[in-house]
């Protein structure tokens, strides 16, 4: 996967994290299964838990290193295509939770991932982002995509549907 920005974007204390990954299925199937928030469960790393879900939105608690964020998030209306996105729904450090869908074929779509959120504060919050946690949520964020894809290329494999399983 490639994407990982060295440092995150910051603007207004919210920072910013992007990967992407490329997925063998068609992108109209990788936008409903990212549409339904109730399928995350099969794609969250194991340091996520409380996760709860439904039809337009998630709420679960990360654990990093030293510290548990609270994420809530609500999937707004969108009339493109091209993307999903959550925002802030009860609270928590998310802001805004953005996918990407870029075809490449009938059955190929490149998938990104922006996700914005709060960074600790204070002299020891921003040590411990820099030098723990901005690597631990880049790797959430990667792992979140490998199982994503991991799950979409399977299912439609099973179903018979745009796409045949890949091997990474």
């Amino acid at each position: 996967m490639a994407g990982f920005e060295s440092a995150p974007r910051r603007s207004g204390g919210w920072a910013t994290l992007r990967e992407d990954v490329h997925v063998h299925v068609g992108a109209p199937d990788v936008r409903a299964h990212l549409a339904d928030p109730t399928g995350y469960h099969r794609w969250l790393p194991p340091a996520v838990r409380d996760v709860r879900a439904d039809s337009e939105g998630a709420s679960f608690v990360l654990g990093l290193p030293g510290r548990q964020e609270d994420v809530s998030l609500r999937r707004t209306p969108s009339d493109d295509a091209r993307e999903v996105v959550y925002r802030m729904d009860d609270g928590g450090v998310v802001d805004t939770l953005r996918w990407g869908l870029y075809p490449e074929g009938p059955r190929e779509c490149h998938v990104t991932v922006e996700l914005v959120y709060r960074p600790p504060r204070g002299f020891l919050g921003g040590a411990m982002e820099t030098l723990l946690h901005r690597g631990q949520r880049t790797q959430f964020l990667r792992d979140f995509l490998w199982n994503l894809k991991r799950d979409i290329e399977r299912s439609a494999g099973r179903l018979g549907g745009s796409a045949e399983v890949a091997g990474g």
